[in-house]
């Protein structure tokens, strides 16, 4: 009876573990079959908040998957500057290019609460890629997605000022799921309403657009004045969705 009840509840756990895996956009159309000889070739992971899950440069050779929780990509310069790359909620897969091109991790991966995952290893992601194509799908469109995101980063660091740069990180994380709304603000695309949480504060917003935070303070004081937000202590509330996209793509600052 005990044997029966112990392979009853294995069953159920790699049951769990088989639609966790599915909620992952990269794995959402592999059938169960598949999925379930993925369960069996990763490892499972649980990592408190704060944890370093990857470290920049070091050997991409497992896919990183995020059941739940969330992990941080981050930049440290030999100054001692930290770049904040971005913010990754569950579920989700990070660091495909660098697991696909060997080259080795392309950030910093921290756990920034109570993290779940689950580390595939790369020849498993590769013979999916081969086999699957919805899979092979959707590994291009991040990576042309990553290619235009990178190219317009280096555009806007090049020509835009503080102001523009807070304007766009809030434009980009105001459209995140997850991201919670004024109800009464949901009719207008000109009120989103939309309360973004800043990573870290501003110390955390200015490693994100790579400025200092006294000129993120300054930039998000000039937005609250015109009215496009209103800020408060580690959150922003996008107030003017489309003025505030209009400022993102000026360079001069004269909205």
């Amino acid at each position: 009876m005990g044997a029966v009840s112990r392979d009853t509840r294995l069953t159920r756990d790699l049951s769990a573990e088989v639609a966790a895996l599915a909620a992952v956009p990269l794995f959402a159309l592999v059938d169960p079959a598949r999925l379930d000889s993925l369960v069996r070739r990763s490892t499972a992971r649980v990592v408190r908040a704060g944890t370093v899950v990857a470290v920049r440069g070091q050997p991409a050779d497992h896919l990183v998957v995020v059941v739940a929780g969330a992990l941080t990509a981050l930049h440290d310069t030999a100054e001692g500057r930290r770049l904040r790359l971005g913010e990754f909620p569950a579920p989700c897969t990070v660091d495909k290019a660098a697991v696909l091109d060997g080259s080795g991790h392309s950030a910093t991966w921290i756990s920034t609460c109570r993290t779940r995952l689950r580390l595939l290893p790369a020849e498993a992601l590769r013979d999916l890629i081969d086999d699957v194509p919805a899979v092979r799908h959707h590994v291009l469109g991040y990576l042309s997605r990553q290619l235009r995101h990178q190219q317009e980063q280096l555009v806007r660091a090049s020509f835009t000022d503080t102001t523009a740069r807070v304007a766009a990180w809030l434009v980009r994380a105001a459209g995140r799921p997850g991201t919670s709304r004024d109800t009464a603000s949901r009719d207008t695309a000109s009120r989103a309403g939309a309360r973004v949480v800043l990573p870290g504060a501003q110390a955390g917003l200015a490693e994100a657009v790579g400025a200092s935070r006294v000129s993120v303070n300054r930039a998000l004081r000039a937005l609250a004045r015109d009215g496009l937000v209103r800020v408060e202590p580690g959150a922003v509330h996008v107030l003017a969705l489309d003025r505030l996209t209009a400022r993102a793509r000026t360079p001069d600052g004269l909205g």
